[in-house]
């Protein structure tokens, strides 16, 4: 009997539940308030759109705290709305006829009953008060573009149509592309999270990056440099070649001609074994000799690999020294008839100051004639001679010619 009354009870509360459902949300005049801080342009019996789509009308529009309260019919496909649900003024056009558009709030927010009130703070900015504040040159201004703009396209409707027909296309794989943007956002950011890092440590390391530039430069002219030396060899290998063929066709004369020779040589060649079994007490004598010299074979391993760079450097030297070499080579012949001269001087200043006491003095020679004579005509006295131009080492009385027989250059 207990269990009888509570079954009894459930099936009352339910269809109570039910009944109160449907009072509520399944009558088909849903209707909702929304204050609003303008409602311009609007009038009962106006349409109430919804992601584009019409899905109800206006009931009435009344003033209320200098705000716009306005009464609205949504269809029952559509009702109930959910709470977050804001609304504001849309145009169909720049001057044609204005509509309610609503706003949906999120799909996991409760539903809002029939005849509650929905806050809205859009406020819609027309054409008029933003051209009411513009001063009037202004105004005249953007009316002459209109103008302008309305000769422009006078007489080309269809191709202006035409051109946002094509464009349509345009627009929506645009649309696509940006999609794939927002979809790929995360892997984009972390592609430039990553080439952030990356030219952070290129910069980091800019100096190295500098030098193996420069190391790269290096290489590359080295090797610009070697392929034109092989492109030199290269084009010498034909006569390389040919001489090649050239002493190869002389090889069967050269061994015509050894044939002989070794003939020669048979009975000395016969005796090197008996030769060679002399030798095996004087090989087994050298046996110490020859372990003696390991350690100074070692010194000379240690030598041997010192002497690539050596020549290395020797390779960078030896070239500057003979360039050098070559350059002093003029003055040292012209310098090479006067070495008398220079012997004579430097064994004059030694005697010079050879003299000392207590120390070394210098004593000094005047040599003083009869053509010390300050402004001498040219006059030369009895008993004197003049030569014009001395050979090299004719003061010592050593005259210089060189091998090819040439007086003084």
């Amino acid at each position: 009997m207990r269990r009888t009354r509570w079954l009894i009870l459930s099936v009352v509360m339910t269809l109570a539940l039910v009944g109160a459902g449907f009072a509520v949300f399944g009558q088909s005049d849903y209707e909702v308030e929304i204050l609003m801080p303008n409602a311009d342009g609007t009038y009962p019996g106006g349409q109430v759109v919804l992601a584009g789509e019409r899905v109800g009308q206006i009931r009435e529009v009344r003033v209320v705290e200098d705000r716009a309260l306005v009464r609205v019919e949504v269809d029952a496909d559509h009702a109930p709305l959910r709470a977050g649900t804001t609304a504001r003024i849309n145009w169909l056009s720049a001057i044609g006829a204005r509509v309610l558009e609503l706003l949906p709030g999120g799909a996991s927010n409760p539903l809002l009953p029939s005849g509650s009130r929905i806050v809205s703070g859009n406020e819609r900015v027309e054409i008029d008060d933003l051209l009411a504040t513009l001063d009037k040159p202004t105004r005249d201004q953007v009316q002459g573009l209109v103008d302008q703009l309305n000769k422009t396209l006078a007489q080309r409707e269809p191709d202006v149509q035409e051109t946002l027909r094509s464009t349509g296309p345009a627009v929506e794989a645009l649309g696509d592309v940006m999609r794939a943007v927002g979809d790929d956002g995360p892997a984009i950011r972390e592609l430039v999270t990553r080439l952030h890092d990356v030219t952070a440590q290129l910069a980091a390391r800019g100096p190295d990056l500098g030098q193996t530039v420069d190391n790269l430069h290096q290489l590359t002219s080295a090797v610009a440099n070697e392929q034109q030396a092989l492109q030199n060899g290269l084009s010498q290998l034909p006569s390389t070649v040919g001489q090649a063929n050239t002493t190869l066709r002389n090889v069967p004369g050269a061994v015509d001609a050894t044939v002989p020779l070794l003939n020669t040589l048979r009975p000395a060649t016969a005796q090197l074994p008996s030769v060679a079994r002399n030798l095996s007490p004087v090989l087994e004598q050298l046996q110490p000799t020859v372990a003696a010299l390991r350690p100074a074979l070692g010194d000379v391993q240690s030598l041997l690999q010192q002497t690539p760079a050596l020549l290395d450097s020797a390779h960078g030297t030896l070239p500057a020294v003979t360039a050098a070499i070559t350059e002093l080579q003029p003055a040292v012949a012209f310098l090479r008839p006067y070495a008398p001269e220079i012997a004579g001087w430097l064994s004059n200043w030694t005697e010079i100051f050879a003299n000392q006491n207590s120390g070394n003095y210098g004593r000094v020679l005047i040599a003083a004639s009869s053509t010390s004579v300050n402004d001498n005509p040219g006059l030369l006295p009895p008993g004197i001679r003049q030569d014009q131009r001395p050979a090299p080492g004719s003061l010592v009385n050593q005259p210089w010619v060189d091998a090819n027989g040439d007086g003084i250059r």
